[in-house]
């Protein structure tokens, strides 16, 4: 009989990963989602469902998570219908979302005290890793859990790096999307100068990459949104915003100074305050562009031409 995966969290990444569990022969139990379409789509590709995370919990040793924030995945957690709820010993859980460390750590206490565990293992590839499944996964937790779930990560994704105890996977995807942040913001603002002085965009970048100014932020995001001028989501500029705002608060805890990720958490702000949110992360370049009276990418021709 297939191993029976649970998962709990069905939207743009979540679907896809319980989609490549089910390709890579698991047993996949789902619940209700807030939006049903997801539901049905994998029901009809074989998945289980059932009423509530409880009774995910109860019919699959391993849950995987994947929520908008910290709420949310305490409610999932530790609510009445919730997978602690469940009483199954041994328990899994997997949580791919990306929360305040100290909550994913609080999370990993009181999963103890009900005999089961809980790993954060948050993410990076976005949309196409998790249609892929191709994902960066950032461990945090038992050792022993995250040796015994490989199975599991390596169906949704290409690469897993155990980095530490309870928390320590929150702390490196923060890590690593403060670091995104300040690239992209200081790669909007060099391309918007450097186009508005004359020089093409598309030479500037691959000037930009072949020498130290180089970044993934060129190499990955700029040919598909920045330089077409679209902005299709594939990473929600609110989901970075609250990615960032973790970063900072974290980095105020600790008393390190974070005065580049201020800078770009308040251009992240202000792009969310005018209504950006659901826009793919890299629309900031929009701002840059609107007050510089510069356009840095123009829309592929298919493009440009449905739009006439």
């Amino acid at each position: 009989m297939s191993k029976s995966v649970g998962f709990v969290g069905l939207g743009t990444m979540g679907k896809p990963m319980a989609a490549n569990l089910l390709k890579a022969g698991f047993r996949v139990v789902i619940c209700p989602h807030r939006n049903p379409a997801p539901v049905q789509e994998l029901a009809a590709l074989g998945a289980v469902v059932v009423p509530t995370a409880r009774e995910v919990a109860a019919a699959a040793p391993v849950v995987v998570t994947c929520l908008p924030d910290g709420p949310q995945v305490e409610e999932t957690v530790l609510g009445p219908a919730g997978l602690l709820a469940a009483g199954q010993p041994g328990l899994t859980i997997i949580d791919t979302s990306t929360i305040n460390p100290q909550t994913a750590q609080a999370l990993a206490r009181q999963a103890a005290e009900h005999g089961a565990v809980l790993v954060d293992a948050p993410m990076s590839g976005g949309e196409a890793g998790a249609i892929a499944g191709t994902l960066t996964f950032m461990i945090g937790g038992d050792a022993a859990a995250v040796t015994a779930c490989q199975d599991v990560f390596l169906a949704m994704g290409k690469k897993t790096y155990y980095v530490g105890g309870p928390g320590m996977g929150q702390v490196v995807k923060l890590c690593n999307n403060l670091m995104l942040a300040v690239n992209l913001v200081g790669v909007c603002e060099a391309f918007a100068l450097g186009v508005k002085a004359g020089v093409d965009a598309a030479t500037l970048a691959e000037v930009v990459q072949a020498s130290s100014g180089g970044s993934a932020v060129i190499e990955r995001y700029f040919p598909k949104t920045i330089a077409k001028n679209q902005y299709q989501p594939g990473f929600r500029l609110k989901l970075m915003s609250k990615d960032l705002n973790l970063a900072l608060a974290a980095a105020r805890q600790l008393g390190v100074p974070s005065l580049a990720g201020v800078t770009a958490g308040q251009v992240f702000d202000m792009l969310k305050s005018m209504g950006r949110g659901e826009d793919d992360f890299t629309v900031i370049a929009t701002l840059y562009q609107d007050i510089g009276g510069v356009v840095i990418g123009t829309p592929a021709p298919a493009a440009a031409a449905a739009k006439s």
